[in-house]
């Protein structure tokens, strides 16, 4: 029996007209006809059956034409239709870049960077902590200047492709550099009254972000302080900074300034705090005691008498001996003179033992004196050292060399039984009475050299262009250099050379020479010569 035949007509392709690099995508294929008709897809040399194209592409390639031809299979009639797909890439890959600390007060810029294909389009937002966050600004940099109360600040990029408006976004926090402000000088007597000869531990206290460092000046003296840092971050508290200074007061001073700095390490912002010590000496006395109403008494010291100053007093009726603060030097024989019935009454010596130390710690080499912060020993020689310290009653003395305690005395000596590798040898002085200790450091290097002298540099040299050679070499302590270049000398770990006209080779040599030992050793150079303009005829 005979049927209608139509179509095909209305033919059309549906979907997507732009298409990202790894999404899958599905097309249609549709059209009026009567019978069924019969779809079939070509994508440049790609073909597929069917009313529906699914693509996936897995590398970005230029603009892509689907053609889908529609049959219908009683009449023969075929009717083509095309689509032509924009091809688009990512975004992916975000990444925000700038500083790593923000600053009150001022402006800071970040960049945003995305792979997109063919462009990004780019949205910042930013908020502060409390605040909400809105849209601030377009583009790929941002440039912000955070509120003066902002302890942070939150940013947040998106990167749109300009074809497929697919997006994707980053968000980064950023801390803001506050202070130092509320600094404070306390110490852990809770006084600013310190007594001559003892230690006391200052504490420098600010609010910093997101931290300080610290400069403590104290008697004319300047001292790096130790920082410990203690996070108080809970409800939004600021960082706390502690900034500590031991010091031992040891000059007797009616009052002396302490003063603390502290400084922002990412602004350079500074505050500085003063504190005055009041400085009281340690007072020791002596009293004149077994006499009955005197006239008067004498005080004498290794029989000499003794005169009084602001240090060194006497009581209302004299009986008593003060010093305050005691002093090395206080050290003697005292008496007291009683003037009685016209008689002078000599009282029983008192021998005063003043116990110090130590003090002046120093490592010395007998036959040249204080050894320095490095020295310099000859493999296979044999180096004696003394520990010299001032103390009452002597001190005892411990060495150690690179962590090891190598010796209990006075004296040590460095020699070839004793391995050379070199390291940090200490010497330290220990007073039984005062049961105080103070050492003395120096860096022990091996001598050694000169070996491997090498030149470095180019290896061929045009006429008229100036070029640089460096001299180097295995030396301890450090080598000086001579060169010889076209027949004269120069000296230096550096030597500048311009050919000035055509020569086949130039040569030139550097001698290391270890100022210690005496020793050389040299290398030679030979260096090709080129000439553009030279013909060679």
């Amino acid at each position: 029996m005979p049927y209608d035949t139509d179509g095909p007509s209305y033919v059309e392709i549906t979907g997507v007209s732009v298409a990202t690099v790894g999404i899958p995508y599905a097309f249609q294929c549709s059209a009026k006809c009567s019978p069924a008709c019969i779809f079939s897809w070509t994508r440049g040399d790609q073909t597929a059956q069917g009313p529906e194209l699914r693509l996936q592409l897995q590398v970005r390639v230029p603009p892509q034409v689907l053609i889908c031809v529609v049959l219908n299979p009683a009449t023969g009639n075929l009717v083509t239709v095309k689509k032509t797909l924009q091809v688009t890439e990512g975004p992916s890959n975000i990444v925000i870049s700038g500083p790593g600390m923000l600053s009150n007060g001022q402006s800071s810029t970040f960049t945003c960077s995305a792979d997109c294909y063919p462009s990004c389009l780019y949205t910042w937002t930013t908020g502060s902590e409390g605040q909400s966050t809105g849209v601030t600004s377009q583009g790929s940099s941002l440039t912000i200047t955070p509120p003066s109360d902002a302890m942070s600040e939150t940013l947040t990029c998106q990167a749109k492709d300009s074809a497929s408006h697919l997006f994707i976004s980053k968000t980064t926090s950023v801390w803001v550099a506050t202070g130092p402000d509320d600094i404070s000088i306390s110490n852990q007597a809770g006084s600013n009254t310190v007594i001559l000869g003892s230690t006391y531990k200052f504490f420098c206290i600010v609010y910093c972000t997101p931290s300080c460092n610290y400069t403590w000046t104290y008697n004319g003296h300047t001292y790096p302080g130790d920082q410990i840092q203690v996070p108080i971050l809970h409800k939004g508290d600021k960082r706390k900074v502690m900034s500590k200074l031991v010091i031992t007061v040891s000059d007797y001073t009616h009052t002396e300034n302490l003063t603390c700095e502290a400084q922002n390490t990412v602004s350079g912002l500074t505050v500085i705090t003063t504190t005055t010590l009041t400085v009281i000496g340690q007072v020791y006395s002596l009293q004149c005691v077994g006499s009955q109403n005197p006239a008067s008494i004498l005080w004498t010291k290794d029989g000499v008498p003794l005169p009084v100053s602001s240090r060194v007093s006497l009581s209302l009726q004299d009986t008593t001996l003060s010093f305050s603060p005691l002093q090395q030097s206080d050290g003697g024989l005292y008496q007291c003179v009683v003037s009685q019935g016209g008689q002078s009454l000599k009282g029983i010596g008192y021998q005063l033992n003043v116990y110090y130390g130590p003090v002046d710690v120093a490592i010395v080499r007998p036959e040249t004196g204080p050894v320095g912060p490095e020295l310099y020993v000859l493999p296979g020689s044999t180096t004696t050292l003394l520990c010299s310290s001032e103390c009452d009653p002597d001190c005892s003395y411990t060495w150690i060399y690179n962590g090891k305690l190598v010796a209990l005395n006075a004296a040590f000596s460095l020699t070839s039984g004793t391995p050379l590798q070199g390291g940090p040898l200490t010497c330290v002085a220990y007073n039984p009475v005062t049961k105080e200790h103070s050492s003395s450091e120096t860096m022990v290097i091996p001598i050694d050299g000169p070996s491997d002298v090498t030149i470095s540099g180019p290896r061929s040299l045009d006429v008229g262009v100036k070029a640089t050679f460096r001299c180097s070499a295995q030396c301890s302590p450090s080598c000086s250099f001579k060169w010889t270049v076209y027949g004269r000398t120069m000296t230096g770990s550096t030597v500048d050379v311009t050919v000035s006209r055509y020569v086949p080779t130039e040569s030139l040599s550097c001698e290391a020479h270890n100022s210690l030992t005496g020793r050389t050793a040299s290398v030679n150079e030979t260096l090709s010569v080129s000439d553009p303009h030279w013909c060679g005829c």
